[in-house]
This record gives structure tokens, sequence and C-alpha cells, in this order.
């Protein structure tokens, strides 16, 4: 109600306590906003009737703002209700005495200690939204009374540590703001500096991101007070306030992250104004956080500038965006970092807060960026720079090194080159840990490590970062606890399929550890410990250099520990092994094999190490050494009372002695090398063998009766395999454990299976028989007589009849399973440790099956007399076994089949095609198995494609068809598939030395059926996911590495890389012969198949016209791309001299073809290839008949090229390297095919093939005529060419209409009322909404906004804005409100009951298409950079957003701003709408 009208009435009406009454309202009912305003005016104009204020408080303002808490209703109703009574309130307190005063403040205060809002309110009580309108309103009131304000701003400090988010900021807002706003001169700085102190109290106690986003928001909502020059409480002197403001610049929160940098920005901006001289806000750590200093101001001033333009533009995530902003803070940190008084300008740990953002980017290419940008900081050569920085390297900065993206190759970079950011991560550790003060090191370095240790690593991070880490110059800065610490990284994070990157990572972590390790604080203990860790088959292979740097730390450490007396490597080491073999009598589990591990190579260790420091004879170090171990086994086979243990502990001993030999690495399989030290320990255990022997059979033969024995019975047949290659050589064939200990041990082992005997001993017996047959496949043919008899016997068995009533026959003994003892769990035994022995018990059965098919063969039987039938029957029981035996068990199984199919394919063809079937599908459930799935792939490609099965018949060909196309499906997510089918087929194929033969011709004509393998071979490329090609990068780096990473000598190679079918393929066809009619068959077949390829990826038909070539098809449809016709005609260039006539003739064929491009490219060549004939005087006499008609050709071409587009095409093409430059006979190579070539014609780098990818194949065949390097590098010197033009592109522009004048000239009359009268007078309708933002008044008027605000009229007069206007200022009402003014001013828009609505993207923002505007709404809008200020963000009741799908994150505001000034319009003013419709319901 107007105030005119309320006096008017006051003035008339004698009765007030009538009219008092009359106002008041129904306690039971909502009153209007109407009727409480007028009692309001009633109150504040009439005192005399203050009797009867208080009644109005209890017993209705109070019951009902207790209402509105209690009930949900409509928000904006409840709001302007509640705003109106809070006046009220306000107005009848203040005639009220103090003891009501408090009264009600006290009710108001409880309600603000509540936990949740969602808790059920007691009867009376005010929600806290409610109370803090309530305290608003009084708060004018309170300030008078010092102990009341206290309490106040005690309690609604508390309450902001337990309140939920949502309502934090009403508390700050409402309470503690208008608290400070109200106070006077003598609280002014009291109350300041209560908040700031209980705020940085708060943070330090809990530094946690929800309390740094609650004291930020509080500190930014209080920041006009805080930061003011007149207060004393000045939160730039605080050290925890920039801890805060530090905290809120990481944070995860957009708007903790925005308000923090606000605060930032406000004291730069307030210490300029000021000329603040801050030194000494100093931290408890003595460190200053945040500087000034007025003779630094402007140098100070642009360095916040722009690390504040930093910040801001992080937000965007996008890296082109950020990254020119980054290179401007660089010239202003060396410009500060030393102000020439020994400190520097600003704190490093600001420089941390930008890398922090960036590393906890969403965008992969943005975190790239960051760390980039802090490997090449110079500041941190600087002592005090990398000193602040170092707990942020061990950190946050080892933790985004964890991300394997981001050591893809840069834009460049070749395939095999070490990444980018590998290469600056070495240089950056190196400059690291120089610049740290000395004393400092040690302790980051061993906190580096641990952070490696702390979770697992994917291989491509670790293994850079254990590279850079093998960089650091060589210092003593790691003791016993550095070791432990490289002991968890090798325990935890090389958990890895990617074996030949694990190798190199440990290598690298064994050079550093080497090079870093402080060796007189090291024991040995400790160091073998440590190496124990090291796999001898990956990294630490003796032999290597890696392995003599190892003997010669050991030595140093021994040196440093036994200060240097005597021969200390022998006497620490002897004394070891006695440690290690003085045990207790007693039996029970067998001991740890690690121990025996752990000596063995300290025993290699020590001899190597003297043998190369004194240059003796490897016995006389080695026989002290051995001096204990042989003995007891000189008595293990003799000496009864000789206790388990011990001889178990012996056995291992000399186990791992035996097979830690020198490796070495041929074709990419490993083999052994004998040197002196290999040939002392063979001749010392030579001698051993016969007790040792004995031993084991002894106890193999039934003493073996715990299951506990069942892992023991695995050691001694592993001894026993390395005694059999122990005595394989002539020289020592007279103990050859073929002969001996095989017949015995199947006679027992046999016997025992046939009797119903423990299980534990038919699972020894049959391990006992895989480990024979095993031993005779090494032995060779020749077996005894009684050898050969005993496993007749053997096979006998196998192949017994079962008593199955299947119609298919069946064998008893295959497939026969172990019974579980009935005292399992007595014996300490899990269940899944049986099952495990169960399935080595089956498994076992089928290694000797697979023995047995081979040396013996099936029997005959009386009930199976056709041998077939008996095999038939052994295949059903092995496709019955892949379906038992666990996926790492079936390898056996497989290899039987492999052996059975080519027997059975005719006459079981039903049951073939079952067995690879269901092998398949073995393999294809392993796909995510690595471990499992590379040994079954090879074995089942071994199996479906042996040469007798390459010619299917009609019922197999299915079979094999879907079994292909199946592998080239799952090869274009997994590498290195198809290389394993490919290696395989082109084996098989491979034409044989000795020339054509019946059976290889039938071999090799198998490949007519397949040509689609190896057709599809050719071209061979799958399309890999990012992570799997940067695996494969990385890979080839490794490779390339050579011997200088040891990795590439132990790690046996199994190459999975996408180019290896293609290099298997060409390889294959270099070996082929034009002379054998098949081969040439072959290469005319192959050479359609790829041109259908090429012409079907096009599009292209595949049947030509008479007067139409390929080539021409396929030019037609590729007439706009970089693949142009070159690649067709280059064959032509591309030929002997024996086909030069050749050539020429289809050249000349194509000079005269219709299409220009094609005329073109083939005078080209025939240019080029003339060129070449005529060089040739032995060739001239064959070309004299085409001389007159080439030259007229080449004339003719010279003149019609002489002008236009044509004279340019045609100079352009001939200085492109394949024309100027390049020579068909001196640069005919492999290289120049597959390297060169691809790499000048600017193909994906991954589709170059190097020739050492060639030479790496065994049967790749060198010749003359086919060399696989250029003799001369200028070709593959010269830079790609250019072989389109670049394409032109236009952009439209929109323009903006200025409307016709003379329509504003005609409204004259019109423009002389306030812009609501003339809406009014033209018809149109304005609703409620105030927009709050910059000059947006077009799209305000159009939509019928009541109101726009301004921060200045001014904007009226701007030749810009009038332009943009086009007179809307006419029509709409401007206010202006100063920015300083502006948190006031919304402050009164929300008493009166406004809604305010930003626009902004948080956490709790609403979808704009959900929202329903208020009619009374606020809209306050942003500018375009920064959005909606910080200190105002919190004063907003709703953050609405609009729903976006694209990348980049914020609109023009002026969009933003039609957007929703249209929905509101939508809603509210439209006629129809449903949301308009209601609301004027």
């Amino acid at each position: 109600m107007h105030s005119a009208l309320i006096h008017a009435v006051l003035s008339s009406s004698p009765d007030y306590d009538l009219l008092l009454d009359s106002l008041c309202w129904p306690a039971e009912s909502w009153p209007q906003t109407e009727r409480v305003e007028a009692l309001t005016a009633l109150v504040q104009a009439r005192r005399s009737i203050r009797d009867k204020i208080e009644s109005v408080i209890w017993a209705r303002c109070l019951p009902f703002l207790c209402r509105i808490s209690a009930e949900p209703g409509d928000e904006a109703r409840c709001r302007e209700s509640a705003a109106a009574v809070c006046g009220l309130l306000g107005a009848c307190v203040g005639l009220c005495g103090e003891g009501v005063r408090a009264k009600v403040v006290s009710s108001a205060l409880q309600s603000l200690q509540r936990v949740s809002e969602e808790e059920m309110l007691a009867p009376g009580t005010l929600s806290v939204q409610v109370a803090t309108e309530v305290l608003a309103a009084l708060m004018p009131l309170l300030t008078a009374d010092e102990k009341l304000t206290l309490d106040t701003l005690n309690c609604a400090l508390s309450s902001i540590r337990s309140l939920p988010d949502d309502l934090v900021s009403k508390v700050v807002l409402r309470v503690i703001l208008t608290l400070l706003s109200c106070c006077g001169e003598a609280s002014s700085d009291r109350v300041p500096k209560r908040v700031l102190e209980h705020v940085c109290s708060w943070h330090s106690t809990e530094r946690t991101p929800g309390v740094t986003r609650r004291t930020l928001l509080c500190l930014t909502v209080l920041s006009d007070h805080l930061l003011d020059s007149h207060s004393d409480a000045d939160p730039r002197l605080c050290p925890q306030f920039w801890r805060m403001v530090q905290d809120g610049l990481t944070h995860g929160d957009s708007l903790t992250r925005k308000r923090a940098l606000y605060l930032l920005k406000r004291c730069a901006v307030l210490s300029e104004v000021e000329g603040f001289d801050c030194q000494s806000s100093t931290s408890e750590e003595g460190e200053t956080l945040f500087k000034w200093a007025p003779d630094k101001s402007r140098l100070l001033r642009e360095f916040w500038e722009d690390y504040t333009l930093v910040m801001e533009t992080l937000e965007e995530n996008q890296v082109h965006v950020v990254r020119p902003v980054l290179n401007r803070i660089d010239a202003l940190i060396q410009a500060t970092v030393d102000d020439g008084q020994g400190s520097g300008l600003f704190h490093p740990s600001w420089l941390l807060c930008v890398y922090q953002r960036m590393f906890h980017s969403e965008n992969k290419s943005l975190m790239r960026e960051g760390v980039c940008h802090l490997l090449e900081l110079r500041a941190l050569r600087q002592p005090a720079f990398a000193a602040a920085f170092s707990q942020f390297v061990v950190g946050s900065f080892m933790n985004v090194l964890s991300e394997t993206s981001l050591f893809c190759r840069s834009p460049g970079q070749s395939v095999g080159e070490c990444p980018e950011l590998a290469v600056k991560l070495q240089d950056f550790l190196v400059t690291f840990f120089t610049s740290l003060p000395p004393e400092d090191r040690g302790r980051v370095l061993l906190q580096l490590i641990q952070q490696l240790g702390s979770k697992h690593w994917c291989a491509v991070p670790l293994l850079f970062v254990c590279q850079a880490l093998s960089r650091l110059p060589p210092s003593p800065l790691l003791r016993n606890s550095g070791l432990a610490a490289m002991r968890e990284v090798l325990r935890c994070t090389m958990i890895t399929h990617q074996v030949l990157l694990r190798g190199a990572a440990q290598c690298f972590l064994l050079n550093g550890a080497l090079s870093l390790t402080d060796v007189s604080e090291v024991t040995r203990d400790d160091l073998f410990t440590f190496l124990m860790h090291f796999r001898a088959d990956e990294s630490l292979c003796r032999g290597t250099e890696l392995w003599n740097e190892v003997g010669s730390l050991n030595r140093l450490a021994l040196k440093s520990t036994l200060n240097g007396k005597g021969r200390v490597t022998e006497v620490a080491t002897t004394a070891q092994v006695l440690a290690y073999l003085r045990v207790p009598a007693s039996t029970g589990e067998l001991p740890d094999a690690r121990e025996a591990d752990k000596l063995a190579r300290a025993v290699l260790l020590c001899v190597d190490a003297e043998r190369r420091r004194l240059g003796a004879e490897s016995s006389d170090a080695l026989e002290p050494l051995l001096s204990p171990l042989l003995d007891t086994l000189s008595r293990v086979y003799t000496n009864i009372y000789l206790p388990v243990r011990k001889s178990d502990k012996s056995l291992q001993l000399t186990l791992r002695l035996l097979q830690l030999k020198r490796n070495e690495t041929h074709g990419g399989h490993l083999c052994f090398t004998e040197d002196d030290v290999t040939s002392a320990i063979e001749r010392a255990f030579f001698k051993l063998v016969e007790p040792i022997q004995n031993f084991i059979l002894r106890r193999l033969c039934g003493e073996l009766q715990e299951i506990v024995d069942v892992e023991r019975a695995d050691l001694y047949l592993c001894v026993l395999r390395q005694l059999a290659v122990l005595c394989s050589s002539p020289s020592r064939c007279s103990r050859n454990i073929q002969h001996y200990a095989c017949p015995k041990l199947i006679k027992h082992s046999l016997s025992v299976l046939l009797e119903p005997t423990q299980q534990v001993s038919k699972a020894v017996s049959m391990a006992s028989l895989a480990a024979v047959t095993g031993l005779l496949r090494q032995g060779g043919a020749g077996m005894p007589s009684e050898t050969v008899s005993a496993l007749r016997s053997l096979n006998d068995y196998f192949y017994t009849s079962g008593t199955s009533s299947e119609p298919q026959p069946s064998l008893g003994n295959i497939n026969k399973r172990l019974l579980k003892p009935h005292d399992l769990v007595a014996q300490g035994v899990l269940q899944q440790d049986w099952g495990r022995i169960a399935a080595n018990f089956l498994r076992d059965q089928w290694i000797c099956l697979n023995f047995l098919i081979r040396a013996v063969g099936t029997p005959e039987s009386a009930e199976m007399p056709k041998g077939c039938a008996t095999l038939g029957a052994a295949l059903r029981c092995g496709v019955e076994a892949l379906a038992l035996l666990p996926s790492d068990l079936v390898l056996p199984v497989l290899s039987f089949m492999k052996a059975a199919l080519p027997r059975l394919v005719d006459d079981e063809e039903d049951l073939c095609v079952q067995a690879l079937t269901m092998s398949w599908e073995l393999v294809q459930g392993l796909s995510t198995n690595a471990h499992d799935f590379w040994p079954a792939l090879k074995a089942f490609v071994s199996l479906a494609f042996q040469h007798e099965l390459l010619s299917p018949t009609p019922h197999q060909a299915p079979t094999l068809a879907n079994a292909l196309k199946k592998l080239l499906e799952l090869s274009q997510s997994k590498g290195g598939v198809f290389g394993v089918l490919l290696q395989h087929c082109c084996h098989t194929w491979l034409p044989s030395e000795q020339g054509s033969g019946e059976q290889a011709d039938a071999v090799f004509s198998s490949v007519f059926n397949h040509l689609d393998i190896v057709s599809e071979a050719c071209v061979y490329g799958p399309v890999f996911r990012r992570d799997q090609r940067l695996v494969q990068d990385v890979q080839t780096y490794v490779e390339q590495l050579g011997e200088k990473c040891t990795a590439n000598v132990t790690v046996a190679s199994d190459n999975r890389d996408d180019q290896l079918p293609r290099v298997c393929v060409l390889a294959f066809l270099s070996r082929l012969d034009p002379c054998v009619q098949q081969h040439q068959r072959l290469m005319e077949e192959l050479v359609m198949e790829l041109l259908r390829k090429v012409l079907m990826t096009t599009g292209a038909v595949t049947s030509f016209g008479a007067d139409e070539s390929p080539f021409r098809v396929f030019h037609t449809e590729k007439e706009k791309t970089s693949v142009s016709l070159h690649f067709f005609t280059s064959p032509f260039v591309f030929l002997k001299v024996v086909q030069l006539r050749k050539a020429l003739d289809v050249i000349l064929q194509s000079c005269f073809n219709h299409h220009f491009s094609v005329r073109l490219y083939a005078l080209l060549a025939l240019k080029r290839v003339w060129s070449l004939a005529e060089s040739l005087t032995e060739e001239a006499d064959a070309f004299r008949g085409l001389s007159s008609v080439v030259t007229a050709c080449l004339s003719q071409a010279e003149a019609m090229q002489s002008s236009g587009n044509a004279n340019k095409n045609w100079v352009r093409i001939q200085r492109h390297f394949f024309f100027g430059a390049f020579h068909p006979i001196s640069d005919y190579s492999v290289e120049t095919i597959f390297h060169t070539f691809p790499s000048l014609s600017e193909l994906a780098d991954d589709e170059w093939v190097p020739p050492w990818k060639f030479e790496k194949l065994s049967f790749f065949s060198q010749s003359p005529s086919l060399p696989l390097r250029n003799a001369t590098p200028d070709l593959g010197q010269l830079q790609p060419g250019d072989w389109q033009d670049k394409e032109e592109r236009w952009a439209e522009v929109q323009k903006k209409i200025t409307p016709w004048r003379l329509g504003v000239h005609e409204q004259e009359p019109e423009l002389k009322l306030v812009p609501a009268q003339r809406a009014a007078r033209l018809g149109k309708q304005h609703g409620a909404l105030l927009v709050v933002a910059s000059p947006i008044d077009t799209t305000c008027e159009i939509f019928g906004a009541s109101g726009l605000v301004l921060d200045t009229l001014h904007h009226l007069n701007d030749k810009h804005f009038q332009s943009l206007s086009v007179s809307s200022e006419l029509w709409l009402p401007l206010l202006e409100v100063k920015p300083v003014e502006l948190s006031g001013f919304l402050q009164v828009k929300k008493s009166e009951g406004y809604c305010i609505v930003g626009v902004e993207q948080t956490a709790n923002s609403q979808s704009l298409q959900d929202f329903k505007f208020p009619e009374k709404t606020l809209l306050l809008l942003g500018n375009e950079r920064e959005g909606i200020p910080a200190n105002l963000l919190q004063m907003l009741d709703v953050c609405v957003e609009i729903p976006q799908q694209g990348i980049i994150r914020s609109l023009n505001v002026h969009v933003s701003a039609a957007l929703l000034i249209w929905e509101y319009t939508r809603q509210h003013l439209i006629p129809g709408s449903n949301e308009g419709d209601q609301q004027r319901g």
C-alpha cells in the first residue's frame, strides 16, 4: 500500500485500536502482503498503541513465521510473506523493551544451532532460513547492546561449521554481513577481527576442502569490511588467510576457486592503492606467502594481473587458450625471482597452484601442457624454488605422471623416438636434484621412490620415471630405507603384461639403485634381498653389463662392512652358505625357494667379481664357496639321518645355480652359452649326479605320501631335468639319465596308477611320468629297448577301453580324476590347493599322451581294432579336457590335438570340426587374460592352420573361415593376433631350400586356398586405441635402445607389432622364384586380389570397359585426395631394366587417355623412364623403334604445358622427389619402398616400415637384386612434397541492421512519457522482472522486463551503445547502481521479496528448462570473462545454468541474458503458456 494512502487512512481514523484489530489477521489464516505492510505502517506511525504491540509479536508474527517454517508451500509466496512479517516484527520489537528484544533474538539464535534443515522442527520453532531473516530485520536494534551483538556473532560463526552448505550462505549474508553493516564505530574493528580470527583458526585445525569452501564463502561476503583501508583486521597480514586462498585456488569446486581468486585480486589492488608494505606476513615455517613493496609496485601489479589471467583462463579447460598466457608468467618469474636482497618477491607456492589446477584438469591436453611447462621451468634452478617445490614434485607431480597418455609422441616425432615429455623429465630431475640443498636430496629422493611404490603404475609411465632416475648423477643418497622403497616398487608396480617394458623398467631402476646407493650404509643381506626381486629372465641376467655392475657394488658393500680385510667376498659368501645349510632336524613344508635364489645369485656374483678382479680360474674361486653344499650333496643318498629340510635346501640351491646361466638372444629366442664359471659349476655337480639321482629316485618311488610332498616332488623332478641337461653332452653319456632313471620311474609310476593306492602317490607318479616323457623328448630318437617296452605299457594303460554305454568308443584311463582325501582339512591344505593338484594330475596325463602319440602311436586292441577309432576316442577325451582344465594348463591338450587331427580329418570330420570350434572358443574366452592368451593362441594357430588342414574339405572350410574372421576381428582391438597367424603360415608355406618336391609343392599349393590371408597381410594396419598405439611406440623405442637396455638381451622377443604381418608376408614374397610356375601364379593372383581390395575401398566397380583401365577408375574415384595416380604409375618407374620395354608400352597407352590428370602423370613417368632407357647403352637397340614416337610425345607435352595452370602443375610435379630425385635403379631397395616412399609421401608414420624390422626376421632373404638398404642416404634426407593446393575457405559474417530512424522521429510525442507509459500506450505488457547486467537493453525491452540496472547511465551517450540499442532505452526504465552499492541494493530487493536469480554453473545449479521463475525475479548477470563477482554469488537465491552439449564452457553474456529473459517471458507474459496462466490464476 502506498505511503500516501496509509497516512490518509490514519489521519481520518480516530480509533487506532480498532484499526489495529482490523488489520491483524486471524491466527490460522495466511495474511496478504499488503495487509502486513499496512499494519507495519500503522505501528511505525502511531506509537501510542505500543501496549498492544507485544501481542502482535507473540500472537501474530512469531506464530505465522513458525507456520511458514513448518509448512512447505509456494516458495515465492512464502518469501514475500516472510519479508513483510519480518519487517512488521522489526517495527514492533523496536517499540518494546530490551527484555522482549532479547527473548525474540534468543528464539532466532536457537534455530541456527540445528544440524540439518531436514530434521523435524519442534512446535513453535523457526527454520534456519526464517531465523536469518528475523535476525536481519532486528539487526539495527542489536548493535546498541554489545553483549547481544557478540552473542549473535558467535552463534552465527558457530552455525557455519555445522549447518548444511545451502544454509551457510544464508547465515553469512543475512546475519554476519548485516551485523557488520549496522554496527557502530566502536564495534566496526572488533567484529571483522573476530570473524577473521575465527575462520583462520578453524581452517588451521581442519584443513579440508569442505572447510576451505565455507571459510572462503564467509571471507568473500565480508570482503568489503575486511579489506578496508581503515580496518585493523587486515587479512593480508595473516598467513592462514593466504593458505585459505591457495587452497581455494586449487579446490575442486569452481565457485570456491572463483571466490579465492576474487580475494586475491582485491588484496593486490588494495595493496597498490595504499602503497602497502607487506614483508612480515610469515607462516610458522618462517616463509612469507604474500609480499608487497611500494618500490616494486608496478612489477608486482603486472605479475598478479598475469597470474589472475592465467587462473581465469584455466577455467576454460582449452589448451590453445591457456598456452599463450602461460608464457607471460615465465618472464615475470625470472624478473621477480630475486629482488636483490636475497629473497623473491613472491612465494613459489603460488606457482604450484597453477600447476595443481592444470594437473587436475579433465582435459588431458591441458594436463600435458602443465607437465611440460613445469619440466621447462627455469626458476627451479634456484635452490629456494627447488626446495619449495620438493613436496609438490614428490606428491602431486608424481601422481599426474602416472597418466599414460602424457607420454604420447609429439607432432613431428617418428615411431621409435623417445617421447618428448620423457626427455624433458630426464633433464628436469637432474636439474631439480642438482638444485636442491645437499642435505635435502636424499630425503626428497626417498620420498619420490616411496611415492612410486604407493600405488600400481602402468608400464609406460613407470618405465620413463625409472629411466629418469637412472640418469641422475651418481651420488650416495640412498640407504637401507631406499632399497626397501625400491623393493616395494618392484613388488607393487611391476604388475604388467608388457614383459619388455617391465624388464626395461627393472633395468633402469636397478641402474638408478647402483648409482645412488650409499654402500657404506647398506648391509649385504639388504642388498641381496633387494636383488631377489629382479627376475633373471627380464633384467638381472648373468653375463650382462648390468650383472657386472651389481657385482662391483656387492664387493664395495663388503669392503665397507669388513674394512677391506682379505678376500672379503669369499669369506662372506662362504659364511652365508654355511648359515643357509644349518637347519633343524624336521620335515614339514618345503623351504622358501627365495632364499636359495638369493644365495645362488650371491655365489655367482662373488665368483664373477673375483674372476674379473684377479683374473683367476673360476674353479679356484668357486670350490671354497660350494664346498659346504657339495659335501651335503655327496651324503644325500647314503646318510639316512640327514634332515629332509637340509636335503631340500641343498637341492633348491643346486637347482638355482644350474638355472642361472648366461643368457644371449639369437633371433628373439633365449639360448645358453657356456663360460668358465658355468663349466666349473657343471663339473662340480657332474661328480655328484649319481648320489643325487639315486636320492631322487628313492624319494619318488614310494617315500612321498603327504600332500605337502607333491610340491617336494616338483622340486625333485626339476632337479632331475637339470641333471639330464648336464649329462646330455657326448662326453658324459655314460651317466645318461634317460637310459637309467626313465625305465625305473615309468615302471614304478605305472604300478602305482594300476593299484588303489593313496591319491597323493598317484599325483606324484603322474608328475613323474610327465617329467620322464619330457626327458625322453630331449634325448632324441635313440631309446633303449627297456624304455621302449615301458612306454608301450604306459600307452596301453591310457588307451584301455572304458565301461561307458555310449555308442562311441571311450577310454577309461584318460581324463581320470583324483579323489579328494577325507583328511584334507586336518592336513592343513586349502580347497583350492587340492584343486590345483587335481588339475595338474589331469594336465600331466595329456603331457604323456602328447609324447606317446608321436613316439609310440595308438595301440590296436580287440575292443578297438581300428587305430583311428582309438584315436577318435582320445580326441573326444581331449575336447572334454578343454572344458575341465584351467586355462593355463590346456597347452598339452592342444598339442595332442595338433598331432591327432591330420590322422582323423578324413574319417572323423565332424569330430575334427568340433575340436577346432571348442579350441577357438577357449582361446577367444582368454582374450582378457594376457598371461594365458598368447600361448593358447599360438597353440590354436599351430593346430588349426597346419599344412594338412590348409586344404580343407567343404565341411571344414566354414569352420576355418569363421576362425579366420574372428581372428581378424580380434586383431583390431588386440595387437599381435594377426602376426601370430602370419608367422605360422609364412613358415609353413616357405619354399624349401632343397628345391621343389611333391610334398613341398603340396604344402605350398595350400596358399591358394588362403589368398585372403596373404592379401590382408599386405595391407594390414589395424586402428588401435590410443593407449595401445602408445604401448607399441614405447616398445619400439625400447627395442631400438639395443644392448643399452639389458632387457633387450634378457627378454625373449615376442613381437606383437602391428607391422609384423606386413613384414612377414613381404619377407615370404621375397623368397619366391619367378621361374617357378606356382610362385608366378601366386604373384599374379595376389596382385589382382590387392587391386580388388583397393577398388572396393574406394567404392568403384570391379568390372572395366574395353577402353577403361583399373587405374583410370581408381583415379576418378580418388581424384581429390593426396593418394593420387602416382601410386599406380610408380610401379612402372620402379622396374628393373629387363622390364623397361613393357613399362613403356603401358605408359604410352596412358599418355593418350582422355582424362587430364592421367595424361599428366603418364607423360611425366614417360619422361623419367625414357631418360633411364637412353642412359643404358646396352638397351639402345631395343628402344630404337620407339624413339620417334616417344620423342614426339614428349615434345608435344612440353609445348602443351608452356603456359597457364598446366605449366604450373607441370613444373610443380617435376620438383617432387618422385620425379625429381628418385632414381629407379640406384634407389631400388626395401628401404626405399617401405620406409622412404611412405615418409616422403606424408603418410602416417606408423605406416613406415624401417629396415631393421626386416633384419629381425630369420627367413628374410637379401639378394643383390633386392638390397635391404639404400647405398646412399640422399633420398631419405629429402623433405616431403606438396601434391595438392590448399583450399580457400570463406566464412559468412552476420551483420547487425540499424533500423530506419524516421520511425523514431514519428513517435516524438510518445517520448515525452516515461518508459512504462510509452509501453502501455503501445499495448505492451511489463512483468516484474528486474535485470542487473551490462547494457543489454534491446533484449530487455523486447521481452518486457520491468527495468534494467546499470553501473552508470553514461552508457546512453556512447555511440557503440546507441548503435546496438536501436532506441530500446526509450521504452525501458533504466536504474543506476554503482558497483560498490550493488551489494546493498540486492539486500534491499531481497527484503522486498525479490528472488535473486543468477546465471552461473555451480554444483547446485538448476537447469533452465526445469526452473520456474517467481513473478518477482531479479536476474543478476556477470561480465564476459569472470561472470558474477564472487562477493555477490552468495546473495543468489537460485543459480540457473543453461544446458550445453559442446566443449566451450560459457556463452556470451548477451546470449545468456536473452535465453533467460525469454524463458521468464514465456512463463509469465505470453498468453496461453501454462506457467503464465497458473501464475495469473
